[in-house]
């Protein structure tokens, strides 16, 4: 075992040794491997789809990654500022690579069904320099006049136990705990027919504890968080049988980002984790190569088919309970005809006011659709300028965050209810002129959202909200002195966010507005942390593990 020298909190840390260079050799592969796929994909999206729209594209894409590749892939970044670098990366991934690499395999331009390209990469191209350049002030921010802030934030979370490895039952019942609440929140009642706000506040705690559900599965990544050296039994076969859980209660609320998050937040945590040295870069040999070709054969085969099979019994949900569902999605499962015609019809663009269309495949849909870009711009080019209803829903959107009792103790008059029975997305439709558009739950995106609610101006706030978002999540890291080397250790409850924080601006919730940004700094980061510590303090005090 090796052991670490003490760990000093203050304004500065206790060395400025940098990471051992020989751990990053996977980072030097993954730069080249990235590169040579996009220089190919580049050059074919040229050959096939040659238009003015599709080269402007293209331009983007190179330009981004170089961005990405020069100012945010570093040893450095990664191994001391993991989190905020993890959200770049997947800003950088999910808006320009994968659009490009993918589209192309579905033989499509990248620009595939979108009514404003230029719009689109234009935005998210200012939108990438405004993130970059406010990692940068973030880091001499936090090296100088914020030093005192972030290692007495560290401090507090070391003495916490965020950084100390849980034992493998409390992992297990952290696990379970999370699975309850999954449970409760997708399997009891008509959730999809009601927000959390008006099912009550232990609906809400319940729905907190989701995210919990993929604890045990980190347990096959157990370098990432534990600062004791190797070996590390991985319980392979317990966590496939967990999953197979998740993957159930996922059929029976009908949602299938239940185990897709799962599924994407570890395969994103390794990926980290061979950047990092971590894991075994020489990951090219017979057993990797059958294991991820069988990986890549379940996710696009048969996971594809259920996810397209719960899309299918959606419409069928509000009077089915949750065994119903599970066999109807089973039965549907079983018609590979069925499924064949219902992602035909997806793929006919039809001529209607809210289109989602883009990737064939219901992953990648899930995971960078730019199509979600293109309509919000849209949307906001049909008002034309500003709104000023849209500023008082962001508003409104931003105080209901706030629990019901710190509302009326602050006089602040926000009908919650209302404001949370919707998305920015199908707000920005209705007032756009969209008809029946609240309370579907369109996901829209902060360049159109943002533009119609503050104009350019929304560049300015992503830029100084982001900053300290950064020093928030990179509390969750710990960059430590190991003998004569610095080490990283990232704790759990920053590591079961992974697929939130690398999604965080592309396709989710919260990337919807830039007043996301605010509300998570005044509850988001502090509620999952509190509900991480809150949890581990009641396993020592009852002496579990």
């Amino acid at each position: 075992m090796v052991t670490s020298q003490p760990i000093q909190f203050g304004n500065t840390p206790a060395t400025q040794l940098p990471p051992v260079q020989q751990r990053f050799i996977f980072l030097g592969l993954f730069k080249k491997w990235i590169w040579g796929g996009v220089l190919v994909a580049a050059l074919l999206q040229g050959l096939f789809f040659f238009t003015f729209e599709n080269v402007f594209a293209i331009a983007c894409v190179l330009f981004a990654w170089r961005l990405a590749d020069k100012f945010v892939l570093t040893a450095f970044n990664l191994a001391k500022y993991t989190f905020s670098t993890v959200i770049l990366l997947g800003f950088s991934l999910t808006q320009y690579v994968l659009p490009l690499i993918f589209t192309l395999l579905e033989g499509k331009p990248i620009t595939y069904n979108l009514k404003f390209p230029y719009s689109v990469f234009i935005h998210s191209l200012l939108a990438l320099l405004v993130f970059i350049t406010a990692h940068y002030f973030y880091k001499e921010w936090r090296e100088g006049f914020a030093g005192k802030l972030y290692y007495k934030l560290s401090g507090f979370l070391n003495r916490n136990y965020f950084f100390t490895t849980p034992p493998d039952l409390q992992i297990w019942i952290i696990g379970f705990v999370g699975l309850a609440g999954m449970a409760v929140t997708y399997l009891t009642g008509n959730h999809f027919d009601g927000t959390a706000e008006e099912r009550g506040t232990v609906a809400k705690f319940f729905q907190g504890l989701v995210p919990y559900a993929y604890t045990p599965l980190f347990l096959l990544l157990k370098p990432l968080f534990s600062r004791r050296s190797g070996p590390y039994k991985r319980p392979v076969l317990k966590v496939l049988v967990f999953a197979a859980m998740l993957l159930f209660v996922g059929m029976g609320g009908n949602s299938r980002g239940l185990f897709m998050t799962g599924i994407s937040a570890v395969g994103i945590s390794y990926l980290i984790g061979l950047l990092l040295g971590k894991f075994n870069h020489d990951i090219f040999n017979i057993k990797t190569v059958l294991l991820a070709g069988l990986g890549l054969w379940i996710i696009t085969g048969p996971l594809a088919d259920l996810g397209t099979s719960m899309v299918i019994v959606r419409g069928q949900r509000s009077h089915l309970n949750s065994t119903e569902l599970v066999l109807k999605t089973l039965e549907v499962f079983q018609n590979k005809k069925a499924i064949k015609q219902f992602r035909a019809m997806n793929t006919v663009i039809e001529v209607r006011d809210w289109d989602e269309t883009y990737f064939d495949n219901i992953f990648l849909s899930r995971f960078c659709n730019l199509k979600y870009n293109d309509a919000s711009l849209e949307l906001a080019y049909k008002l034309g300028k500003p709104n000023a209803d849209m500023l008082d829903y962001s508003i409104d959107k931003f105080w209901a965050i706030l629990p019901l009792p710190v509302l009326n103790f602050l006089h602040i008059k926000v009908d919650k209810l209302t404001v949370n029975a919707s998305s920015y997305g199908d707000y920005l439709y209705y007032r756009a002129g969209g008809k029946g558009g609240l309370g579907g739950f369109r996901t829209g995106h902060f360049a159109g959202t943002g533009l119609a609610t503050f104009g350019w101006w929304y560049l300015l706030l992503l830029g100084v909200g982001v900053i300290p978002l950064f020093l928030l999540v990179d509390g969750f890291v710990l960059y430590y002195q190991q003998g004569t080397t610095m080490n990283t250790c990232l704790s759990l409850a920053g590591l079961i966010q992974m697929n939130f924080f690398f999604t965080l601006f592309s396709v989710s919730n919260f990337s919807e507005s830039a007043v996301n940004i605010y509300a998570f700094l005044m509850r988001g980061w502090i509620q999952d942390a509190l509900l991480y510590w809150f949890i581990l303090f009641v396993l020592r005090k009852l002496r579990i593990g």
